[in-house]
């Protein structure tokens, strides 16, 4: 997955479509410590700090950051039938 990647964003019971803009740090799974600053793709199995966006600027969803409201933050994407990330909202940035 690299930026410019797009995918539908679920959470809760909204379903959007998002694209990937920027990966701003790899993070170590065991550590938890950022690896890699500014990575340029995500592979299988790896945890990643990301900007996404989404598609059309007219659409809204509800969501709060994981340390605010934690049930307000977990999302999927799906692609294709297919669940490719399971995360958590860290920052709003509007």
């Amino acid at each position: 997955m690299s930026p410019g990647y797009s995918a539908v964003f679920h959470i809760h019971a909204a379903t959007v479509e998002v694209q990937l803009k920027k990966l701003i740090t790899l993070i170590d799974r065991k550590t938890g410590e950022r690896t890699q600053e500014h990575a340029r793709f995500i592979k299988h199995d790896q945890v990643a700090i990301a900007i996404f966006e989404l598609t059309q600027s007219d659409q809204t969803i509800c969501m709060e950051p994981f340390k605010r409201f934690p049930q307000l933050a977990h999302f999927m994407l799906r692609d294709e039938g297919r669940t490719v990330v399971v995360g958590k909202v860290l920052k709003i940035v509007e």
